[in-house]
């Protein structure tokens, strides 16, 4: 029997207030696949990668990690299952007060009780140098380029041996040539460390470099999913919009229809 998908989102819905975020949204991510959610602001991607840390609980549907559902754990039991997950965030969320060592150690430190602070020591700069940094351990946050806390923060994510790296818009803030680079490290993440990813993105060019496939968030809802490729070439003219800016005005509100 083969093993399920690393994560499944099965009509997943989310409201605050009475704003509808996610409208029974469904994908899976098989093992070692890189998928990348695309869409404009307020669209709820965010959201969606709350919902797979289970920071948020969703007003209906379910999310299976590993084929097990998560959205009623709680205790040791989720945090067992959050184990398996790292995650990169927007802004890198490093610590000021700690240097680029004492923050990628930080997980090590609250969750590996069973290492010593040695181990922990070793394992840390083991990950740094696999994000291609040197000299960069006893540096505070503040002493780093913006591309050096993007690879510090992976570091973070990878030191606990996750099966799954979520990226909050990883590119966001960088220049070009910066941002190619940490493409290029989400591949080798995912060459070297066999971890299945799922990136929030606006950066098209990322999204063409790293994707296996482009999912499109629009109105709460995935309106368009498809390898690279198909996302290139679509003919959609919402996602075409959104993709090459190919026309002017705003981008057209699709009317749903609704059964008599």
């Amino acid at each position: 029997m083969s093993s399920p998908p690393a994560i499944t989102i099965s009509n997943l819905t989310k409201s605050f207030g009475n704003q509808e975020v996610l409208r029974n949204v469904s994908f899976e991510v098989p093992r070692g696949q890189t998928y990348c959610i695309i869409g404009g602001s307020g669209q709820g991607k965010s959201v969606l990668l709350k919902h797979v840390m289970r920071l948020l609980v969703p007003d209906s549907g379910d999310i299976r990690i590993d084929g097990e559902s998560i959205v009623g754990l709680s205790g040791t039991s989720l945090d067992d299952v959050r184990k398996k997950m790292g995650m990169v965030f927007q802004e890198s969320a490093l610590f000021d007060s700690m240097t680029c060592l004492e923050n990628v150690a930080f997980g090590l430190t609250m969750h590996r009780r069973d290492l010593s602070a040695v181990e922990i020591e070793r394992i840390a700069r083991e990950k740094i140098r696999l994000v291609g940094l040197n000299r960069v351990e006893k540096k505070y946050p503040s002493e780093i380029s913006g591309g050096m806390k993007k690879r510090v923060g992976i570091a973070r994510a990878i030191a606990l041996e996750p099966e799954i790296l979520l990226y909050d818009e990883p590119t966001t803030g960088l220049d070009p040539v910066l941002a190619s680079s940490i493409d290029e490290l989400i591949l080798k993440m995912k060459a070297e460390l066999h971890v299945t990813s799922l990136v929030i993105t606006h950066d098209m060019n990322s999204a063409f470099r790293i994707a296996d496939r482009i999912l499109f968030l629009y109105q709460g809802k995935i309106h368009f999913s498809g390898i690279p490729r198909e996302v290139r070439e679509t003919e959609d003219p919402v996602l075409r919009q959104f993709v090459r800016g190919e026309t002017s005005g705003p981008i057209p509100v699709i009317v749903e229809e609704t059964a008599p």
